[in-house]
């Protein structure tokens, strides 16, 4: 059983914007196109759409179009007769005859088939369609919202989604921006999990420590607002007070991190593999930065990745593509452009002078004498 995500008005401005936007076209039937990250809100979106529409009080039906096959995808939005496919053993409906007089929601609609596409375009303009299997014509009153994760125009660019279909579902366009840009989101969100996780596990969790929640305010929150859940469900279990600690938060602890770092040379590398591949992505992202600011041993094993955490306080590093020298050589330079001396640069990395230059001046012809 899906769990419905709770829904609850952020304060952040460009989420006020958005809903601004929706309350002054909410009496319409214009389909909207929600795009933002995996993980923002666009599902918390979307039943504020349905909050603030005249079917407030009919069906909201959500589908992630990405979960299923072709076949499955249409018999999930259109129904199926009896024997339509192999495991079709009875008459289902779909989730338009679900949602008549209400609202249908389409997670990642990029991920339609070709055929499922046509289908829903047929709908949009004739409001009617049949179960797979099916002679008999439905008609049905849905407003439809739909949602993506990806560059949706490119995929009409690249012929993978028909150009006739998104400029029939594009009408209202909301992007979300992602939660790492709407830190002021955060406080109100650890509130709702927090009451959600006690009831779940039996605790009184009843707040949440200033330090720790700083910690989750510079978090940067790959993803986004359902990372911040899973994050939240984790320390509510890991509690051993009314009040969440720093210590409650493995994967975004400092002190965590950098026991890691310090241990991670006299690891054996297949240990060090596996440590890797269970880490969450977020502390992926904040070990890799630590590793090239820090300038330790050779870190071979961590594969790749984007540099950017909290605890930069520059412009994030493209480093999937670089070797360790090219990474220690770009971080002494930005220290060096950053500080007024060297010294203040060189101390800054816990190294010295002579240390920081030659890293800032490496070539790649060094590596070969």
């Amino acid at each position: 059983m899906n769990r419905q995500p709770t829904f609850i008005e952020l304060p952040s401005e460009p989420m006020q914007m958005i809903y601004e936007k929706i309350q002054k076209v909410g009496n319409s039937n214009i389909p909207y196109l929600i795009s933002g990250e995996t993980g923002v809100g666009k599902e918390g979106i979307a039943q504020y759409i349905h909050k603030n529409s005249p079917r407030r009080d009919k069906p909201f039906i959500a589908i992630n179009c990405g979960r299923y096959s072709a076949e499955l995808l249409q018999s999930e939005l259109f129904g199926h007769e009896a024997g339509a496919f192999t495991s079709a053993i009875r008459q289902r409906q779909g989730a338009f005859e679900q949602a008549d007089g209400g609202i249908l929601f389409l997670d990642e609609i990029p991920e339609m088939s070709f055929d499922a596409q046509k289908m829903l375009l047929r709908v949009l303009d004739t409001t009617q369609f049949t179960r797979l299997g099916g002679n008999e014509i439905l008609t049905v009153d849905v407003h439809i919202l739909t949602a993506t994760n990806r560059d949706i125009e490119q995929d009409v660019e690249n012929k993978k989604f028909r150009e006739d279909l998104y400029y029939r579902l594009k009408g209202m366009t909301l992007h979300l921006p992602p939660l790492r840009q709407r830190p002021e989101d955060i406080p109100p969100l650890v509130d709702v999990y927090i009451n959600e996780f006690n009831a779940e596990t039996g605790k009184r969790v009843t707040g949440i420590t200033s330090d720790a929640l700083a910690r989750l305010e510079q978090a940067a929150w790959p993803g986004n607002i359902r990372q911040l859940r899973s994050t939240i469900q984790i320390a509510v279990a890991l509690a051993s007070s009314d009040t969440l600690e720093p210590k409650d938060f493995p994967d975004i602890y400092p002190e965590f991190v950098h026991t890691l770092i310090s241990i991670w040379s006299t690891l054996p590398t297949q240990t060090q593999h596996a440590i890797w591949d269970a880490l969450h992505p977020e502390t992926q992202h904040i070990i890799m930065h630590e590793f090239a600011t820090q300038l330790p041993q050779p870190w071979f094993s961590i594969r790749n990745g984007f540099a950017t955490s909290p605890l930069m306080d520059t412009e994030p590093m493209e480093i999937s593509n670089m070797n360790q020298s090219q990474i220690l050589r770009a971080v002494a330079q930005l220290r060096m452009q950053k500080y007024s001396s060297l010294r203040a640069a060189a101390e800054s990395l816990d190294i010295d002078i002579r240390t920081l230059q030659r890293h800032a001046q490496w070539t790649e012809s060094d590596d070969e004498n």
